[in-house]
């Protein structure tokens, strides 16, 4: 019996050959470069199997391939088992990247296809760069997709929402006046912004196009005395409409950003991000415009929270605090009764449900028992899920919106026994936890050297985790937010008022893996002659599994600080709790 997926990539080779392509790419990506796209937009998955949240498949007439990071590496296995796809692995060296890989792959005179509103146009210039230099051509209109995908679904038409000054606690009017500060400093008139993240920040509004994400899919066009919003005009009711009009918003149809770009005069100059925007519409601007590129201005305003935006999500956090609390004393409670990674899932959004200010998931809840949780970004479905039986760790990742803020926490559990081994893993990932969440560090300090601080604890067990130790979170936003990322690499400086995760892991294939992740808030820790230092402030209101930690691998420092974060948790969650809650929760997070 033929494998689905290569069917399916057999019938993309047979449109290439009409349309004389050689090579055809496809990213797991939307119009706007966003990490997690609609339903519409995930091709990638339809064609290969594969539901990582980063992706790109590259289909030649007698190969496909397919390049994804470290944390879905081991799931990538499972999940392209029995297709013809060749797993790439992105930073691994033997592993060619995506532009390498074209580089030497692709020559005179072939054809490479693909969509171009699918890429960035900083990635569709290095593509571009190399065809000029290997003399192959680029077809960069090729959309087979709807030839294949029947029952393919329609874009979204969930309805836009405001999301009120009490919880953003700037206006649009005043977020706007910053963007033209910022626009003024680049000697620009027009700012093209496509990041949904940025405009659902920027305009106070939020939508349900994306699940897990609250955006709108969406362009915006601001000059410096006009605002325009591209957007299906059928998702914006009368109260938003009111809100846009009362803004100057002027509102068009969302496809008509590429007519609109086409028609800016040729005096004006714009401001505009390569690595955020896709290729048509920078491809779209007349030559003669002069252009800035540079990072959205608005990626650090709105990764620098106000001081409701710090207080809201705060008041989030002890929110979430208390349904993850509740869903600790659950799980550490069940006697004989048998249950599965899926009822992991359905308790926490059952606990999450009781408050009223609730919006949902952040994204979908990683429920990882056993040999399923090295894998990074396993996800439990109806029809691959384990059961939890004693013996090994449970890693649950899972974050929630609500109407004050966003959360994202990771904690990793003892189902009954564990071995002295799989302690220590435990508590190593702890300390890496504690170590970077007590450190004072000078203003200026990049979000790579604090990389280091947490990795080098694992280091010393010559253990390493293929992905970030952190990154920023939005508000009401993304989970993943830019430009506070904790990788080694990041040339970028952790400022104050910023949030961001820790989150350090041991993962060992066919074994078990351990994640813990807290958010942490900047602030200012001192001044003294040789400048300004910060610090961390630990947000996240849910305690780790004592059950799990081995004593004799902490210092007294990192047991006060662990002692000082269980009380906290107490004192904050106790008013919340039912009785029954409160006296495990005290015995949970006694002093050690």
């Amino acid at each position: 019996m033929e494998n689905l997926t290569n069917k399916k990539i057999n019938e993309i080779r047979n449109l290439m050959k009409k349309s004389q392509i050689d090579f055809f790419i496809l990213p797991l990506s939307d119009y706007h470069n966003s990490e997690y796209p609609c339903d519409y937009f995930k091709a990638l998955k339809f064609i290969s199997g594969f539901t990582g949240s980063n992706g790109t498949l590259l289909i030649s007439q007698k190969e496909s391939f397919l390049w994804t990071d470290g944390r879905y590496f081991s799931q990538c296995k499972k999940e392209l088992k029995g297709s013809e796809i060749k797993l790439m692995k992105m930073a691994v060296t033997g592993y060619p990247s995506l532009l390498e890989f074209i580089e030497k792959n692709i020559s005179i005179n072939q054809i490479l296809g693909f969509d171009g509103r699918l890429f960035s146009y900083d990635t569709y210039s290095k593509i571009s760069k190399i065809s000029k230099k290997n003399t192959f051509k680029i077809k960069n209109n090729i959309d087979f997709i709807d030839e294949i995908w029947k029952d393919r679904p329609t874009l979204p038409k969930e309805k836009a929402y405001i999301l009120e000054e009490i919880y953003t606690g700037i206006s649009f009017s005043k977020k706007l006046e910053l963007v033209r500060e910022s626009m003024k400093k680049n000697n620009t008139t027009v700012y093209i912004l496509s990041s949904l993240e940025d405009i659902a920040w920027l305009f106070n509004l939020r939508g349900n196009d994306i699940k897990y994400n609250p955006f709108i899919l969406s362009y915006s066009v601001i000059t410096l005395d006009k605002v325009l919003l591209f957007v299906d005009i059928s998702k914006i009711d009368a109260k938003v409409e009111n809100y846009l009009n009362k803004n100057l918003v002027e509102i068009f149809d969302y496809f008509e950003i590429y007519n609109y770009i086409k028609k800016i005069p040729i005096d004006e100059s714009i401001l505009i991000d390569y690595q955020n925007t896709n290729s048509f519409i920078i491809e779209g601007i007349n030559k003669n415009i002069k252009v800035i590129n540079k990072e959205n201005p608005t990626i650090l305003l709105k990764a620098i929270k106000n001081e409701i935006e710090i207080n809201n999500t705060i008041k989030a956090h002890i929110k979430d605090g208390v349904a993850l609390t509740k869903f600790m004393y659950w799980l550490k409670n069940i006697k004989d009764e048998k249950i599965s990674e899926l009822d992991i899932v359905e308790k926490i959004e059952e606990f999450r449900k009781k408050d009223n200010s609730y919006l949902g998931n952040n994204f979908s809840t990683i429920a990882a028992f056993g040999k399923n949780s090295p894998m990074m970004h396993y996800l439990p479905s109806e029809n691959s899920y384990s059961n939890i039986e004693k013996g090994n760790f449970l890693l649950v990742d899972t974050g929630g919106h609500y109407l004050f803020g966003s959360t994202d926490t990771t904690r990793t559990f003892a189902i009954g026994e564990v071995t002295q081994e799989m302690k220590k893993h435990y508590t190593y990932v702890l300390k890496s936890l504690i170590s970077l969440s007590k450190a004072k560090f000078p203003e200026g300090t990049l979000c790579g050297n604090l990389d280091a601080i947490a990795r080098n604890i694992i280091w010393d067990l010559t253990l390493d985790y293929r992905c970030a130790t952190g990154h920023g979170v939005g508000y009401v936003g993304s989970v993943h937010e830019g430009p506070n990322i904790l990788r080694g690499t990041s040339q970028v400086p952790i400022k104050k008022s910023m949030i961001t995760t820790v989150e350090p892991g041991i993962y060992l294939e066919n074994q078990y893996g351990i994640r813990l992740e807290n958010e942490i808030l900047t602030k200012e820790f001192c001044k003294n002659e040789y400048g300004t230092f910060l610090n961390f402030e630990t947000i996240t209101f849910v305690p780790f599994d004592f059950e799990a930690i081995d004593l004799d691998y902490l210092t007294r420092d990192e047991i006060e600080w662990l002692n000082s974060f269980n009380s906290h948790i107490f004192k904050t969650l106790r008013p919340f709790l039912e009785e029954k809650e409160v006296f495990w929760l005290e015995n949970f997070t006694k002093k050690i």
